[in-house]
Formats: structure tokens, sequence, C-alpha cells
């Protein structure tokens, strides 16, 4: 993908800053650029370390193979990204669509006698505005997470990003809130939990949940070869952060990707 500079720093900057972070709504927010006149391809591999659920201490790591296609039309499909459909061709103004999964809670990955939750696949509406050359303002709204598929939430953050000859580095910060239907789910202990696993009873209102911090590295070996590094530092704030699920409010996500451009 082609794209001139400062844009450029930026485009790359939030995409390093799209680590797949499913546990919890950082991570959902995207930047991408306008549809490419050529359809491309990557692939690689990435290792992640990520919470085993919302408000775990406990890290899940993974090591998964890493594809990433985007047509001229403004589809696309990613491991990093999801799928969906960029209905913009501006390089300032992006908006579009896509599924983007939530993890659930399963077996080991959650506390003895909770109940499960699955894996659901939510949709997704993203609005990107470039409002000075080196700052991009960054919003999404997701629906069809939670065990009734109808918890709803909202981010909202910025990213930057710093050139460092061939090589980047990319701050972001964002904020997301979730409705009641999202947050008990997740966070809250209904009373059939309660009598099961000798946690109290909780009910978790709407409201915000959390706020974080994005830090990511780049690196090109070779004009068809790169890796990006991720870390995500997250803090479970609010009603949510009192939950007798969450063990740590501080939530760590890492990533580290080698690509092969295609």
């Amino acid at each position: 993908m082609k794209i001139s500079s400062p844009l450029r720093w930026i485009f790359r900057a939030g995409l390093l800053a799209c680590l797949p972070t499913p546990a919890l709504a950082w991570g959902s927010l995207l930047l991408i650029e306008a549809p490419p006149t050529v359809a491309t391809f990557s692939a690689g591999v990435s290792l992640w370390s990520l919470p085993q659920f919302p408000g775990a201490g406990r890290q899940l790591n993974i090591l998964l193979p890493a594809l990433d296609y985007y047509g001229a039309q403004g589809l696309f499909a990613s491991t990093d990204t999801g799928v969906g459909w960029n209905l913009l061709r501006r390089k300032e103004l992006q908006a579009g669509l896509r599924l983007w999964p939530i993890a659930g809670r399963h077996g080991a990955d959650r506390l003895a006698g909770l109940s499960s939750l699955p894996w659901r696949i939510q949709q997704q509406a993203f609005v990107n505005l470039q409002v000075l050359p080196a700052l991009l303002l960054q919003s999404a709204v997701l629906h069809g997470s939670g065990l009734h598929a109808d918890g709803a939430q909202l981010e909202i953050g910025a990213t930057s990003g710093l050139p460092l000859g061939a090589d980047l580095l990319a701050i972001g910060v964002a904020a997301s809130a979730a409705n009641g239907a999202h947050r008990q789910s997740y966070f809250g202990v209904t009373a059939a939990d309660a009598l099961a696993s000798g946690l109290p009873a909780y009910k978790v209102p709407a409201g915000w949940q959390d706020v974080s911090l994005t830090l990511s590295f780049e690196h090109r070996f070779s004009p068809g070869m790169h890796m990006d590094a991720q870390i995500v530092a997250a803090r479970i704030i609010g009603a949510a952060s009192r939950s007798p699920i969450v063990t740590d409010k501080r939530q760590l996500g890492v990533s580290t990707s080698i690509w092969w451009d295609w």
C-alpha cells in the first residue's frame, strides 16, 4: 500500500495500534487507508499474549498464522482487522463496517463455578478523521456481544506516529464504554453463578469500562518483509473494576508479527 507522508506515518501507526485483543473493547479501533488501486496481500505469523478472560490476572499465549487482504473495492479480510468494507476513498476520512470477534469464557479460561460465555461476532461501524498531519481521531460502535448477543460498546481514541528512519514508533490512547447487557455478561455475577462459585452476586450497570495506552513499533527488513510489535496496557475502571470476577484491574496485551508482502 502506498501513501504519502505524513499520512503514511499516521496510517502505519493506526495499523500497529489495531492489536487484536478480543477479551475487552480495547483493540476494536481500526485505521485503514483508502482502497488500493491493486489488491494487496500479506501473510506471516503472529505471537499473542492476552488475558484469559476480562479481568483475569493470567495470560494466554497463542501462536497463529497471520493473513491480510485489501481489495480495490474496499473489501478487506485480515486476522488483525477482521472482515469488512471501507466505504470511502478519502485519505483524511475513513468510514465503514466490519465483523469483529469477542472472546468467550469456557473451561479453564473462566473462574470455577461461573457459567460459560460463547464467542460472539460483533457488527461494527467505524469512523476515523485526520485532524492534524500527525494526529488521527478514531471511533467505533459495536453490537452483538454478551450472553444474548445484545451487548453494545463505544470506543474512542487517538493515534499518532513518530518515524525513526525507516522504522516507526506509534502511540495511541483510547477509552471504551458499554451498555448493561455487555457489562453484566462479562463482569457481572448472577445469583446462579454466585451459588455455584461462592462469589457474591454483582450487577454492573452501563458506563465507561476501560482506558488504554498502546505502544507500537515497526521495522522493515526488506521491501517485502517487515515485523511489528505492540503492547496494549489497559485499566478496567468504574463498576466493572469492582467486580468479584476481576482479579487484576490492569490488563496487558502483547503481539509480535512477521509479515511477507505479496
